[in-house]
């Protein structure tokens, strides 16, 4: 069942002491509906959230709050949450904790391994071929708004942080001086980072971006990292610069590995700004040159592109509208879903998913069919992820903020003003008048009313409804395979069998790693092929497969298997545990 953790809306409280000073309380929720339970378990069978209890508000002394941390499966099947919100100032500016989390999936119990040496608020983790966790970037602890130069390696077997500097390494991202920019180049907030099919990790360049916080790199550099252990566990790092990119850092976009490939694609986004106001209102012109994104930029691997740090490709209108807050879905069938997001990152949303098919002959490798739309708008922090029956689920979004008087008025956010002070709006009906909604009806009927003055429906501060997108697959002719013995764990290279009922001759056989999404990004999918050795075909047909041999693109823990017949109407999943012999 996938995990849905949405921190508890800072927890912490800014206050005045004796003396008149400001100060903070720690664990300490800020209004009615801040401190409340948001972790939940969702199960696709009967289409229910279950609440399950959040991480303790504070540990070691400290606010222990999971907004905005960055999240990924262990080899066993455990999920390590990583930092979150240390503190929220007014105006836009945070902290990142140092805190580590861990949700055991079969006790539905948290723990923790002590805390990292600095903060990460927005980190990027990736899983090496051995399961240990590199993770990248965040915001630091006691510094609003200052990026993190560094990196933490975990290792889950020794519950250990070993911790870099990359400021002084040549060739790293800071310290790379970029030409006609900002001065060095930097790892932006939960920097879209990849693995290579040798080990090396390709950091894109794109990111996440963050309202008013940081101005956004022009760099259109990326670079590949190695990583050495020596034989007392000791690591240590490289840097090469990898190829120019055609556009420069972009934020509010999305990026997926190519299935059963190392080849790596980067879809939409903004460019110019990293200011999450953009757009809205009209305000285009505070910011010349930027803008949203249609794009779809392709890494294309040494062993496709023959160079050694491998190629970018561009096709520049590669959706018909340019889109913010995207997300894109693998599924087992290696077609991606692009989903969700907006015309702007929090404002004018799109309702029409695209699917993306692999297709040789067009540019960037695929062509590309608008789907039926969503009912709802989920532009900032929406999710969308893929379920064990092979449809997708979509969660969330929160584009503004809400405040609530006791007497039931709401108070809407609606951006900054010149000055960077926020701007309330009241909210009306759909003839201009005002109008007051309880709580209740603020969020149960999200597109029934609108900001004063602006014609588009106002989207709220939260969707708290959830939607499942069946692909077409699951609406080809004849009955639907599925497995009905599978091994419990595979080892890398080995042989297995499953037995399947429905297979036909020419089927397919698939792992589909578990995702872990947030911020337009899932730090954990990836799809291969496993190569079908034998068949034979029956009421209960017997496969033979091979199991993958590359641990970098494909680390070691739990997979969904799908068995797809010869039309690509795939199975329900079958959970594999792929592990290191």
């Amino acid at each position: 069942m996938p995990l849905s953790v949405n921190g508890s809306s800072f927890r912490n409280t800014l206050v005045q002491n004796e003396k008149g000073e400001n100060t903070f309380i720690e664990g300490v929720g800020i209004g009615e509906y801040d401190a409340i339970n948001n972790t939940s378990l969702f199960d696709p069978q009967t289409q229910k959230f279950q609440r399950i209890a959040s991480p303790p508000a504070l540990q070691y002394g400290e606010s222990n709050d999971l907004f905005c941390a960055g999240h990924l499966h262990l080899a066993n099947g455990n999920v390590l949450f990583i930092s979150g919100t240390g503190r929220y100032y007014p105006g836009g500016r945070f902290t990142g904790s140092k805190q580590v989390n861990i949700y055991d999936w079969q006790t539905g119990k948290w723990s923790t391994v002590g805390q990292m040496k600095e903060g990460r608020w927005y980190p990027t983790l990736v899983s090496l071929a051995d399961g240990k966790i590199v993770i990248f970037s965040g915001l630091k602890i006691n510094s609003p708004n200052q990026i993190n130069p560094s990196i933490e390696i975990y290792d889950p077997k020794t519950e250990k942080f070993q911790y870099i500097d990359l400021t002084g390494i040549e060739n790293s991202p800071f310290n790379t001086y970029i030409e006609d920019g900002d001065g060095y180049d930097t790892i932006d907030l939960y920097p879209r980072v990849f693995p290579t099919a040798d080990g090396r990790l390709l950091i894109t360049g794109d990111e996440a971006g963050i309202a008013n916080v940081l101005v956004q790199s022009k760099s259109k550099k990326s670079y590949l990292m190695s990583i050495d252990e020596d034989a007392t566990g000791k690591f240590s790092v490289s840097f090469e610069v990898g190829p120019e990119r055609y556009e420069t850092s972009k934020a509010y976009g999305t990026a997926v590995q190519v299935p059963n490939s190392e080849d790596v694609l980067l879809i939409a986004g903004m460019i110019g700004t990293n200011d999450i106001n953009f757009g809205r209102g009209g305000k285009i012109d505070n910011y010349p040159g930027a803008r949203i994104a249609s794009s779809l930029q392709r890494w294309v691997s040494p062993e496709h592109s023959g160079e050694k740090n491998g190629k970018w490709e561009t096709v520049e209108k590669f959706l018909e509208t340019p889109r913010a807050n995207v997300e894109a879905v693998i599924l087992p069938n290696q077609e991606i879903l692009v989903l969700n997001g907006g015309k702007y990152p929090e404002y004018k949303p799109i309702y029409e998913p695209v699917l993306m098919t692999p297709n040789s002959e067009a540019e960037g490798g695929y062509s590309i069919k608008t789907m039926n739309p969503a009912k709802l708008p989920r532009l900032y922090h929406n999710g969308a992820i893929l379920l064990p029956d092979a449809r997708v689920l979509s969660i969330g979004g929160n584009a503004n903020r809400v405040a609530r008087e006791k007497d039931g008025t709401l108070h809407v956010d609606i951006g900054r003003d010149a000055k960077n002070n926020f701007m309330i709006a009241e909210l009306t009906d759909k003839s201009g008048q005002a109008k007051k909604f309880t709580i209740e009806e603020y969020y149960q009927s999200p597109q029934s009313y609108f900001a004063k003055n602006d014609p588009e429906h106002f989207v709220p501060a939260e969707i708290w409804q959830a939607e499942i997108f069946s692909p077409p697959y699951l609406f080809k002719p004849g009955a639907r395979p599925e497995i009905i013995e599978v091994p419990n764990a595979l080892k890398y290279g080995e042989f297995g069998k499953i037995s399947v009922e429905n297979a036909t001759e020419n089927g397919s056989l698939v792992l589909v790693k578990l995702g872990a999404e947030t911020h337009s990004f899932d730090f954990g999918q990836r799809l291969v092929d496993l190569p079908i050795k034998n068949i034979a075909l029956g009421e209960k047909s017997e496969i033979d497969f091979q199991a993958p041999t590359n641990s970098n693109l494909y680390p070691p823990g739990y997979y969904m298997m799908f068995y797809l017949n010869d039309i690509g109407k795939p199975s329900h999943a079958q959970m594999v545990k792929l592990e290191v012999s």
